[in-house]
């Protein structure tokens, strides 16, 4: 009798082994959760659970005007991959610090003078810079378009400013933000945009400096001046890939095709809990 107890028990907990987790037993992530899910399409698409990256931390800043917008949300793997990437900045050239500019809405979404942004997998990040002795220059607010020469005197976002204190592009903060976004060991960067000009500062920098080619392979598949926007020569646009829970429960896919979406994401967020 205890050895039919003892098979009917195995045969249960086989079952139960067996049997894949129905959708709505899932955990559900609760607001600012660790778990959080990119729906749709960074261009057409939304966002569940999102998390707030902090307006201030020990590597980064969201500067005015840009912190009072509440475009500062994320998928949890867009935001520590930031935080991780501003420290590994931190310590290879310290005294440097980040600037952030916008993410995404709390639920995703249109964000205004965007195409994208949509679904938190999309962050601007200002560029690191210089002042003329070489010391790091804060982010005070501007996005600084850089000139041929590297120099920055003027912006165009977030709103048109010429006479603006004048800096430079810091190569070598910038090479190794981009080198500690494409070598995190957790989440995969799909793009980084820059201006041409921006690209071939940062390969020859690390071609110059002796990083592996395999890093610098990696930056150049990443590294790409986006079609038909501004040429982004005050900025990276981090773009991180759909995680397999966003394919999954959120239908997560690369930029869609045709126009940004303007209206409200209608279906379901994630389309699977």
């Amino acid at each position: 009798m205890i050895m039919v107890v003892r098979a009917a028990l195995t045969l249960v907990a086989i079952a139960v082994v067996a049997t894949p987790a129905r959708a709505d037993t899932l955990p559900r992530p609760v607001e600012g959760g660790d778990r959080t899910v990119s729906c749709g399409a960074a261009n057409r698409g939304a966002l569940f659970g999102g998390v707030a990256l902090p307006e201030r931390g020990p590597h980064h800043v969201v500067p005015e005007p840009w912190a009072s917008r509440d475009h500062h949300y994320g998928t949890a793997e867009l935001v520590g991959l930031i935080q991780r990437a501003a420290a590994a900045v931190d310590a290879a050239h310290p005294g440097g610090v980040l600037g952030v500019a916008d993410l995404s809405a709390p639920q995703g979404g249109h964000v205004p003078g965007h195409r994208s942004h949509q679904s938190g997998r999309d962050a601007d990040l200002l560029f690191y810079a210089r002042d003329a002795s070489g010391a790091p220059f804060p982010p005070d607010g501007h996005m600084p378009y850089y000139t041929g020469a590297g120099r920055a005197y003027y912006a165009y976002a977030p709103a048109w400013k010429v006479g603006i204190p004048v800096r430079y592009f810091d190569t070598a903060r910038n090479w190794a933000l981009v080198k500690a976004l494409i070598t995190d060991r957790h989440v995969e960067v799909e793009k980084l945009f820059v201006a041409s000009r921006v690209e071939y500062w940062l390969l020859r920098h690390a071609i110059r400096t002796g990083e592996p080619r395999a890093i610098v392979s990696r930056a150049r598949a990443v590294l790409q001046q986006p079609p038909g926007v501004g040429k982004h020569a005050d900025h990276m646009h981090l773009r991180v890939a759909c995680t397999a829970d966003d394919i999954a429960h959120g239908r997560c896919q690369p930029l869609a095709r045709g126009r940004a979406r303007i209206k409200r994401w209608t279906k379901p967020c994630p389309a699977s809990l």
